[in-house]
């Protein structure tokens, strides 16, 4: 043992001195969020101690109540950040060109009374929930993209809302002294009469592209969109033969079409709404853009009694996959619930979490008998599941763990206390960001399918940071990969001058951010080092200050 840790101590040395400063695809390591009663932006940043939390100097320029993005750059370091009808740099100005997009949908704010004082504040109004994501331009790190549908009404009978266009804007950050420009907004790229609500963004097989994958109104058909930076490639157009909406109602048809498609962090599953209290699980090919079916499964109604004493029948509205992509997590009026997609019965792996999510007030006290207590899911880059609708901050700890043993913190059981800590007095959002961090398929042919002479952005290789790297309490460490996923084996240590490792974290799949504790510490120098597969990538130093 003594000896390895000697091994390892001397290859540190070499990736200290030799390696140059590289950086993940860490677009996702700021959230938003807002102050209770003000329109004071929160940017909340897995980046200091734990989670950071940075009130904006003055009142925002745009509302948010359901949501909001920020990204990134590869670095983690904020750019700008979008209610879906706005864009405002990281100084919290409106960017130039920031405005005017979604035009002619009843959701854009070109028609919106002025919220606030300020007349710029005109067009602050938010989107269409969920109806936007944010990519990077993997040639330019620069440069990105808001991809948005185009929502309306009507239709589609009882479905009621649909996305017939899907719609791309450009943004370039190097543009106006840093603080970026959108150079267009609102471009068509892709028709589809028969689009529903539900959207989602994987990375396609080649580890550059996208798909944006749709679903059709009564989610018996699925149409993938293969984008090379803002140009479409290919459309893909897959249905499901075997499944049937004879049965459905007007409910029915609405919770179909109102689904998230949430698709798992590998990229290689989409689970979408089959009516009310069912669920299908689809497969999806990253080279290909085909859906398929692979099971169909009930998700569960249950009778609740709401502060009226109204009894109403609760089922299952969001859902969000583990790391691993073996459990899934389900949200509703009433529970939250994990099941086990490799159990023989999903439907009967379905494990209850923990009690009804009433909704918090502005001081998070409990509002029992009211719901919106749960939002969508969204993964932390800390390998946590995040969940959170304004005062209510919902966290699963250990998301790839079963049963209770995932470590639910439902914010209605903890209340007045936040599962963020002790005083997080704000509210917050869980944005649905793509997962940034997949790779290409491992010996997969679609890499071939573009035949571009461009390199994809640098700085994807292997990297480990200790911010404060003089520290006495708190210390983030962060790390970046070549590849990540389950099949990625990512371990941090810390060790001191003499080749003892004090502390050591597995990364769950894709997580990239670790805090650590060095209080009761000796003070002193030590190295961190990063090992994938058993053996040293990358190595910082850290001291331990008193």
């Amino acid at each position: 043992m003594k000896r390895a840790s000697h091994h390892i101590q001397l290859s540190l040395l070499l990736l200290v001195f030799t390696l140059p400063l590289l950086y993940g695809q860490q677009h996702d390591k700021h959230w938003l969020g807002r102050v209770w009663g003000q329109y004071k932006v929160v940017t909340m940043g897995f980046d200091e101690d734990d989670i950071s939390y940075v009130v904006s100097p003055g009142q925002s320029l745009i509302h948010f109540e359901t949501g909001v993005l920020a990204m990134s750059d590869a670095a983690g370091e904020l750019q700008f950040y979008t209610n879906g009808n706005v864009v405002v740099s990281r100084n919290h100005n409106i960017m130039q060109g920031g405005k005017g997009f979604n035009e002619g949908s009843p959701f854009d704010d070109f028609l919106s009374d002025p919220w606030g004082l300020d007349p710029d504040t005109v067009y602050n109004t938010e989107y269409a929930q969920y109806a936007y994501q944010l990519i990077p331009d993997p040639y330019d790190g620069q440069v990105y993209y808001m991809v948005h549908g185009f929502v309306t009404y009507g239709g589609v009978g009882c479905s009621m809302f649909r996305m017939p266009k899907m719609q791309i804007s450009k943004i370039d950050m190097s543009a106006n002294g840093g603080k970026g420009r959108v150079v267009y907004k609102n471009r068509y790229f892709d028709e589809w009469s028969s689009g529903g609500y539900g959207m989602a963004l994987v990375r396609h097989g080649n580890g550059r592209d996208w798909w944006v994958v749709r679903q059709q109104y009564d989610g018996l058909a699925y149409h993938a969109t293969q984008l090379h930076r803002d140009s479409v490639v290919q459309v893909v157009e897959s249905g499901i033969p075997e499944l049937s909406t004879d049965w459905f109602n007007c409910i029915d048809s609405f919770v179909t079409n109102g689904n998230l498609l949430d698709v798992s962090p590998d990229g290689s599953m989409l689970l979408d709404n089959y009516g009310v209290g069912r669920a299908k699980l689809l497969s999806f090919d990253r080279c290909s853009g085909e859906v398929s079916l692979v099971d169909t499964f009930a998700t569960g109604i249950t009778p609740l009694v709401l502060a009226e004493g109204d009894l109403v029948d609760a089922y299952i509205q969001t859902f969000g996959f583990s790391p691993s992509g073996r459990y899934l997590y389900g949200a509703g009026w009433a529970e939250f619930a994990q099941w086990d997609l490799q159990a023989p019965n999903i439907a009967a792996s379905k494990v209850k979490l923990g009690g009804v999510p009433w909704a918090l007030n502005d001081d998070q006290t409990l509002m029992e008998g009211i719901p919106f207590g749960a939002a969508t899911f969204a993964h932390g880059p800390d390998g946590k599941i995040y969940n959170f609708q304004n005062s209510a901050h919902n966290v699963i700890e250990h998301p790839d763990e079963q049963g209770e043993a995932s470590g639910l913190c439902l914010a209605a059981d903890n209340a007045p206390v936040s599962c963020l800590g002790p005083d997080v007095p704000y509210y917050l959002f869980s944005g649905r960001h793509p997962n940034f961090r997949l790779g290409p398929l491992t010996g997969s042919g679609c890499d071939t399918i573009l035949s571009s002479t461009k390199q994809p952005v640098a700085g994807s290789g292997y990297g480990v940071t200790a911010s404060p790297t003089v520290a006495s309490g708190q210390v983030e460490v962060a790390i970046s990969l070549p590849g990540y996923g389950g099949h990625v084996t990512a371990e941090v240590q810390v060790v001191d001058m003499l080749g003892r490792v004090l502390h050591r974290h597995s990364f769950p799949p894709y997580a990239y951010v670790h805090t650590l504790d060095v209080s009761g510490w000796p003070a002193g120098l030590y190295n961190v080092v990063l090992l994938e597969g058993g053996r040293a990538r990358a190595g910082a130093r850290l001291v331990v200050a008193r």
